[in-house]
């Protein structure tokens, strides 16, 4: 990979990892209401999963959107329904409170749900579109982005658990535990409008 690509793909993927979206919301409530050490396998499956899922778009799925475009409509707004209904069930949601069998998403889990993720699906399309382009270093390229999302995820995952473990003590302290599922509800739905348009 050229200096030039490398920093394309630096100037696009930085950001595009470490701003809010689902994966990063969803670590984030993880580790304020199940703990930093429950929320290490589903870090692990976004972590795996997403540039996984890099490699397979880069591999040919993109071309599935250019042949049929309402798919990537869609799959757009199935998704925006799907992060709508997890806001809806976070908005009672309380640091430490636990219904049963509630739990963290598992690595498979958390693995599968980039395929719904919207952000993810945004930020693979645009990573590849970017760098890769085609020709004989096709392959080549394609293996140093994903190798380049795979060495950014663990970072921001790690950052944004960090968030969620400050979260939980600054709520606490406050006194304002039970706000909890109101604020990531919130931060999903400006995440998902923010998406859409």
């Amino acid at each position: 990979m050229s200096p030039a690509l490398l920093a394309a793909f630096l100037a696009a993927a930085i950001p595009s990892f470490f701003t809010p979206g689902p994966n990063n919301l969803m670590l984030m409530a993880s580790t304020a209401r199940f703990g930093l050490a429950r929320t290490i396998p589903m870090a692990a499956g976004i972590c795996l999963g997403f540039p996984l899922m890099v490699l397979v778009i880069g591999l040919g799925l993109s071309e599935v959107f250019v042949q049929y475009p309402w798919l990537k409509s869609v799959l757009k707004y199935v998704a925006a329904a799907n992060f709508l209904w997890m806001a809806w069930q976070l908005l009672g949601l309380k640091i430490g409170e636990s219904q049963g069998a509630d739990r963290p998403l598992g690595f498979f889990q958390a693995m599968l749900f980039q395929w719904v993720n919207p952000k993810a699906w945004a930020m693979a399309v645009s990573l590849v579109a970017l760098v890769v382009d085609p020709g004989e270093s096709r392959v080549l390229t394609l293996v140093f982005v994903t190798l380049g999302c795979l060495a950014l995820s663990p970072f921001s995952s790690f950052l944004w658990m960090v968030f969620g473990r400050q979260l939980d003590r600054v709520l606490k302290r406050a006194g304002l535990e039970r706000f909890l599922g109101a604020i990531l509800a919130a931060l999903m739905i400006v995440a998902v409008v923010l998406f859409l348009l």
